[in-house]
């Protein structure tokens, strides 16, 4: 499995926005994209900052959805909400919920 791990800082007061235009983001890759599951998280220190995290059945298929047109139409109404450039990692789940990860 590969996972994703990233964080935006919203523009101040936008950040709702931001975290409906990233769910969007995630419906518009379809229900078989590869993507297991993901979340979008506050971080309660900073009312801006908010945190992702993706798992996706593989590489392959997150390069695939993230190229994809009903994605890319979405991700360009991101940077308008970015107070500045997101950051993320990329890693390979080794365990989630029980499951080892082959």
């Amino acid at each position: 499995m590969f996972s994703v791990y990233g964080r935006m800082t919203a523009r101040p007061g936008r950040r709702d926005e931001l975290i409906a235009l990233l769910h969007e983001g995630f419906r518009a890759g379809g229900d078989d994209s590869g993507l297991l599951t993901y979340s979008i998280n506050t971080a309660p220190e900073d009312p801006d900052t908010i945190w992702m995290t993706q798992l996706w059945t593989d590489k392959e298929a997150h390069d695939a959805t993230t190229r994809s047109e009903a994605v890319a139409t979405v991700t360009q109404r991101l940077p308008p909400l970015l107070a500045k450039q997101p950051e993320g990692s990329y890693g390979h789940a080794v365990y989630v919920h029980g499951l080892t990860a082959e």
